[in-house]
């Protein structure tokens, strides 16, 4: 059988410092291992000669990373400058196998698969880390973490290949600010209902001129060690700033085209759950005005160039919004889904005791 080749294997390769992947024939690659190839530099050897992967031009060297310096936490006590070919530098904030900038996953033609963490401790992030999810969703707006907790689950997160999104309690300056500075991939943001929602989001995201959030010796920073390239012009120093925002209300969906086309909003999110509450269906998910507004949200989106993400309540529910053409689904919970597999396990159990 043919070896498919996946990205948990490609960063798996190059935590291991290999360069050169030596297989005995060509294997098959999915979209985010060559990505990660070429991320890390990794060439493919097959039978003994070099080959490219499936096709592609044979993936350079990763880029060297240059500092201008070495020294303790502060306001650019360290003076780490941004790599050649890389928007920003981070050593602490990013994870210790290679990954690509989440941007340029969002922004690229891949469906992505993620769930909800719930539980406030850095283990299970690092335990779900592996399971295969393309990121994870802590989720600060339904359960109790703050932000010292969060800050510890994306470090337990640090050394798997999945990439870890925050859902802040709700639009404020600490919240959105203190999540982007602990290290958070993106931030996924609840309760927008107006453009003027959208103005506050970019002023408390977005560095001067574009917002007015304020710079410090951060983790994403690397506690200052590398904040002195905030002063450099390599590169965009908001390119690790990614928000996704929820459409869940019907005030958000009367400013719907407004919403849409605020430049700085690469991806949108749906929930249902909370969608239909406020329609007064709540639950009902195959009443005809919920779903005809959430394909109406869906093609508005696609004809703005935007992506769009839903809620599934089950990997079965993922695949049917995935053959509706959504970009991203977010898979219940972590607790939901062990529940889930617990109980099944159960009843065959209890029948098999006969109870």
């Amino acid at each position: 059988m043919q070896k498919v080749l996946t990205r948990a294997d490609v960063l798996e390769y190059s935590r291991k410092g290999i360069k050169t992947i030596v297989l005995d024939e060509q294997p098959i690659l999915t979209d985010l291992a060559r990505d990660a190839m070429k991320q890390a530099g990794i060439s493919l050897s097959v039978g003994g000669r070099a080959a490219a992967p499936a096709g592609q031009p044979q993936p350079a060297a990763a880029p060297a990373q240059s500092q201008s310096g070495q020294g303790g936490g502060g306001y650019g006590a360290g003076g780490t400058g941004a790599p050649q070919g890389n928007p920003v530098a981070r050593k602490l904030a990013t994870p210790t196998i290679e990954k690509a900038p989440f941007r340029d996953i969002i922004c690229s033609d891949k469906r992505l698969v993620g769930t909800f963490i719930g539980t406030p401790h850095p283990v299970m992030t690092e335990f779900v880390g592996h399971l295969g999810f393309d990121f994870v969703c802590i989720d600060a707006e339904h359960n109790a973490i703050t932000l010292e907790t969060l800050q510890k689950m994306l470090q337990g997160l640090q050394g798997t290949p999945t990439y870890a999104m925050v859902r802040v309690p709700m639009i404020g300056y600490e919240y959105i600010s203190g999540a982007l500075d602990i290290g958070a991939d993106a931030l996924l943001i609840p309760q927008v209902r107006t453009v003027e929602d959208i103005e506050k989001i970019r002023q408390f995201s977005l560095y001067p001129p574009l917002g007015r959030r304020g710079c410090g010796p951060s983790r994403l920073w690397d506690y200052g060690d590398g904040i002195g390239q905030l002063g450099t012009q390599d590169g965009d120093l908001n390119y690790t700033t990614n928000i996704v925002v929820q459409i869940e209300t019907v005030q958000a969906l009367e400013n719907l085209d407004r919403i849409i086309d605020t430049d700085f909003i690469d991806m949108f999110f749906i929930g249902p759950g909370d969608l239909s509450m406020d329609m007064g269906i709540f639950g009902q998910f195959s009443n005809p005005k919920l779903v005809d507004t959430i394909m109406m949200i869906r093609e508005k989106t696609a004809k703005a160039g935007k992506r769009l993400g839903v809620f599934a309540g089950n990997f079965e529910g993922a695949k049917s919004w995935y053959e509706k053409g959504f970009d991203m689904v977010i898979i219940n919970s972590e607790l939901a889904i062990m529940s889930g597999a617990v109980g099944e396990g159960m009843k065959v159990l209890q029948s098999t005791l006969g109870r």
